[in-house]
């Protein structure tokens, strides 16, 4: 489902510009035990990738996508981990950032916003930090701890030489920060929900008093946030008339409907009713104007539907690279196998299904494993570990699993004689003898 979510987001997003800012970054501490730098254009409900920085003579420099608003995460990575640094530069083509580290603090003085930004964000963490680390907060320390982030930015030194856009990008921030930081209570404390002395309506405004503008999409916990606050058993499109009746931003709309509607299509059962959940995903599509594309994916998934033909526009390829041509199998039940080398249950499963293959006396079944693996060696390095050997595939794009609408591996379905799907979510092959008997009953 990966693949779909990024389709979907670029499809969706409004056209990165073509114009290119040049960043050098300079890092101002000695021992500081940087490891890479990369630099990422933000944009409303845009996918663009982050750049990775050069570093020579002691500086680091990268040509990006200029962002249309402005705004750019610098990722540093230290101490085999990533702090990612929001940064604005409104539309200038070439940038200087002189970044100073502090313990786990990242500071970057070179303007106003990137100052007010980075020391914002730096008194932030230590409020995630006090409540994850301090025992037994009482109400009140925990009232207060949710209100500092608002109180944090009201407090910043200089605001009024801050942009504009940065003060709407901080509150934005600050909001999303706090609701998660109510909604971790239980787990960072240690204590049951309905022990918290106090509702989240009464330290946090309602979402669309807060992210009803085009920042809020900058914010990957946004979309859930507003997403949480719609009717929960209304269908597809209640859920989206009720978002376009109460939030008014395009962006923001734009980017929560593109979650329901991901939501929708990987969650539908299509087994049940496959044609109203279509005709759902067609009047959405055509009353919110969202692309083709949603229809294009739940389309797809009419694979899942017992019955259905092994589906188009999957290319698998053997070890030695090889297209497989699955018509092969034609006049054989296909029993296969989703897995992939990182995946543990999926390899606990091998030595079943290498006992089941053996065991197995009828000859109208085959075996077929298909592994979504994205590194190839890797791939190939685990069949040899396993000693696994017969129909072995790589679907290098994870198509299969896609079209398939696979939430988990390891995942088992069936096709008959005639290449149609004949059992969707199989029996794995720790089933034993049940999973035994049912193939050999296939004839």
């Amino acid at each position: 489902m990966k693949k779909l979510f990024t389709i979907i987001a670029l499809l969706v997003a409004f056209s990165a510009t073509a114009q290119k800012t040049r960043f050098e970054v300079n890092i101002l501490t000695e021992g500081a035990n940087v490891e890479r730098l990369s630099i990422h254009p933000m944009e409303f409900n845009n996918e663009v990738k982050a750049v990775p920085m050069r570093l020579k003579n002691d500086k680091y420099t990268a040509t990006v996508p200029t962002s249309s608003i402005g705004f750019y995460n610098l990722a540093v990575v230290r101490n085999q981990s990533q702090l990612l640094i929001p940064i604005y530069f409104g539309d200038a083509k070439s940038a200087v950032v002189n970044v100073k580290i502090d313990g786990r603090s990242i500071i970057i003085d070179d303007t106003p916003d990137n100052r007010a930004l980075t020391t914002f964000g730096a008194a932030l963490n230590a409020l995630d930090r006090r409540l994850w680390m301090e025992e037994g907060l009482n109400g009140t320390q925990m009232t207060e701890l949710i209100l500092g982030y608002k109180a944090t930015l009201d407090s910043l030194d200089n605001l009024d030489e801050v942009s504009p856009a940065v003060y709407e990008y901080m509150k934005v921030m600050a909001y999303v920060r706090a609701f998660n930081a109510y909604s971790s209570i239980p787990r960072a404390q240690q204590i049951p929900s309905t022990s918290i002395p106090f509702s989240r309506d009464d330290v946090l405004p309602l979402p669309v008093k807060v992210l009803d503008n085009d920042y809020a999409s900058l914010f990957y916990a946004t979309s859930q946030i507003v997403r949480d606050e719609l009717p929960s058993m209304r269908s597809l499109l209640d859920r989206l008339a009720y978002l376009y009746a109460e939030f008014s931003n395009n962006s923001l709309r734009m980017c929560v409907a593109t979650a329901i509607m991901k939501d929708f299509i990987f969650n539908y059962n299509y087994s049940a009713d496959f044609d109203s959940g279509l005709a759902l995903v067609k009047k959405a599509t055509e009353k919110y104007g969202f692309p083709s594309i949603f229809v294009d994916e739940f389309m797809k998934r009419k694979s899942t539907v017992v019955g259905s033909p092994f589906p188009e526009g999957v290319t698998l390829v053997d070890a030695e690279g090889k297209v497989v041509d699955m018509s092969q199998f034609k006049g054989k039940y296909v029993y296969i196998d989703l897995w992939a080398s990182w995946c543990g249950p999926c390899c606990k499963e091998v030595p079943y299904l290498k006992k089941l293959e053996k065991e197995l006396k009828n000859k109208d079944v085959v075996f077929v494993s298909v592994s979504s693996d994205t590194n190839e060696q890797a791939w190939k390095s685990k069949m040899k570990e396993l000693d696994m050997h017969g129909h072995q595939y790589l679907d290098k794009g994870n198509t299969l699993c896609d079209a398939l609408n696979v939430k988990g591996i390891p995942f088992f379905v069936i096709y008959d004689k005639a290449g149609n799907l004949y059992t969707y979510g199989a029996m794995r092959p720790s089933s034993g003898a049940r999973l035994r008997d049912f193939l050999e009953s296939l004839h």
